[in-house]
């Protein structure tokens, strides 16, 4: 139902990628029993299904953000737990299928996926579909926000480009 304004979805990350990052976040999801934001990122790394993985959570970086990065340590944290994942073959064999190896831009658009899901964001009221609504019902950054519009094909603020082939942050 997409609009003549409103553009398409398109992505760098090939189709089938884009897939299997999509599956592997909607699987933990469900394996997790979350069904509403905020995702409980800290809960994942910290309780690993199974014991499957083993996050060393000195890799994420202990900076409290502040202002319009206070949920930036979210994302990566969702980014550690694709990486640990996807070296995991305990995961593997319980059927976590994370494409490795991954670039950037794959392991960001996973944490995009795990802490925004598209269908949690499509049932969202309109007026809840913008980067300061969706920072503050699933706790990511404002510019995260964003590029997860534009990725959806959903409507993003006035004037702003997202180009799907730019490596993001």
């Amino acid at each position: 139902m997409a609009s003549t304004d409103t553009p398409e979805p398109s992505s760098a990350i090939p189709l089938e990628t884009r897939a299997r990052i999509e599956r592997l976040a909607a699987s933990l999801l469900e394996r997790y029993h979350i069904h509403e934001p905020p995702v409980p990122i800290e809960l994942m790394l910290q309780d690993p299904l199974l014991d499957l993985w083993e996050a060393d959570l000195t890799q994420v970086s202990s900076i409290i953000g502040h202002g319009l990065y206070r949920y930036a340590p979210r994302l990566a944290q969702a980014r550690l737990l694709y990486r640990t994942i996807s070296e995991s073959p305990e995961a593997r064999r319980e059927g976590l299928d994370a494409p490795w190896p991954a670039s950037r831009r794959e392991v960001k658009y996973f944490a995009r996926c795990l802490l925004m899901p598209e269908d949690w964001i499509r049932c969202l009221p309109q007026a809840d579909r913008t980067p300061e609504g969706l920072c503050e019902i699933f706790h990511v950054p404002s510019f995260d926000a964003i590029v997860r519009l534009a990725e959806l094909g959903l409507p993003v603020p006035g004037g702003t480009q997202i180009d799907p082939n730019a490596q993001t942050r």
